[in-house]
This record gives structure tokens, C-alpha cells and sequence, in this order.
């Protein structure tokens, strides 16, 4: 259980991309007409004009300082923190019958210590059956609340994305290596300020 506070932060959001694909780069070429007795000594001219924007998010920004990271953060707090006790107090019974068959085993028969012994094991399957259920539950709800905050954060890049004229829009931690030029833009609170606008208009 000491897990389910921590699900979203290892939380696989990654590789966000703003438009479906980079855009070409346009590159127009001209070459200088010439007489034909000069064209020999007179190399051709080609000019070249290549522009490509690209932007990255820090997600973990994203899910921590952003009112809809928060939110889900929240979200997953409050439920963990509701199963947790719902467990604990079921631990708890289990161990007071647990002491209760201990304090009086020697003056049982042995039907009555075999019977006993049967009523404590279902108590136990219950009890895992429910640990199962609640780390299921948690696991479901994460990737229902990660899903969500991703998609909108897709949404947000993709707008902000093609009216701002970038060819893609990604992830930080997927940058493996880039060149110095054309040099990645840092959108991450720009695309906050969209997400927490949408936020506040609920």
C-alpha cells in the first residue's frame, strides 16, 4: 500500500507530440540563367532557407505545479488514503480474533480448534482478496487520471503548437541529443497557463 502514494509520480508520460508529423522544411532554389558561352565559368547560385521550430514540455512540472496535476494528485491521495483504512481496521479484527483464539486454544477440543482454524482462514482470504481488489482499484484509477491529464496536456500542445508554428512539440526527457540550432523552445508554462485556464473554467 505504501506504493499507492507514489503510482503518479513514476508515471509513464512521455513522448507528446504536438502535430502528427515534422513539417518539411521549405527549400526554394534558384538558379542564375546565364548566356550559353558563360555558363561553363559561371557556377549556378542556390539558395537555401530552412526554418523549423520545435518545442518540449517538462512533465513533471506538468503534473506538480499545474491545478490539473494537482488535482489528480489529489485525487489519488484521498483514495489510497480511504482503502488504506478501510485495511487497517480490517487488519486490526483479524488480529484481536487472532488473539482471542490464542487466549483460549488449550480449552478447546480439537473439532472446536479445527473449526476455528477454518473460520481464521477464511478471515485471512478475505482480507488479501481485499488488498488485491484495493491495489487494483488504485491501478485502474491512476491510469484513468494520468490518461486524462495527458490527453489535455496533448490537446494544449497540439493548439498552442500549430498557432505558434512549430513542427513538434515534445517531451523533455525524450531529448537523447539535439543540435545547437534550431535551438527547442521551453512551452512548459506556457502550456501550464492553457491547462490551468481550462481548469478554472470548469
Amino acid at each position: 500500500m505504501k506504493k499507492f502514494a507514489t503510482l503518479f509520480l513514476g508515471s509513464a508520460l512521455t513522448a507528446l507530440v504536438a502535430g502528427t508529423a515534422l513539417a518539411a522544411a521549405t527549400v526554394p532554389a534558384t538558379v542564375a540563367a546565364a548566356p550559353a558561352a558563360t555558363v561553363a565559368s559561371e557556377p549556378a547560385t542556390v539558395t537555401t532557407n530552412q526554418s523549423v521550430k520545435i518545442g518540449y514540455i517538462d512533465m513533471s512540472k506538468i503534473a506538480s505545479e499545474t491545478d490539473k496535476g494537482k488535482a489528480v494528485t489529489v485525487a489519488l491521495k484521498a483514495r489510497s488514503g480511504k482503502l488504506r483504512t478501510k485495511i487497517e481496521a480490517r487488519q486490526k479484527q483479524i488480529e484481536k480474533q487472532k488473539t482471542a483464539i490464542e487466549a483460549k486454544i488449550a480449552s478447546l477440543t480439537p473439532k472446536q480448534r479445527e473449526a476455528k482454524a477454518k473460520e481464521f482462514q477464511k478471515k485471512m482470504e478475505d482480507y488479501q482478496k481485499l488488498v488485491r481488489a484495493s491495489d487494483l482499484e488504485m491501478q485502474e484509477l491512476q491510469e484513468k487520471l494520468t490518461t486524462d491529464l495527458f490527453n489535455a496536456v496533448k490537446k494544449a500542445a497540439s493548439d498552442y503548437g500549430k498557432s505558434h508554428g512549430y513542427a513538434a512539440v515534445v517531451s523533455k526527457k525524450d531529448f537523447l541529443y539535439q543540435a545547437d540550432t534550431p535551438e527547442p523552445k521551453d512551452l512548459t508554462e506556457e502550456i501550464s497557463a492553457i491547462l490551468d485556464q481550462k481548469q478554472k473554467s470548469k
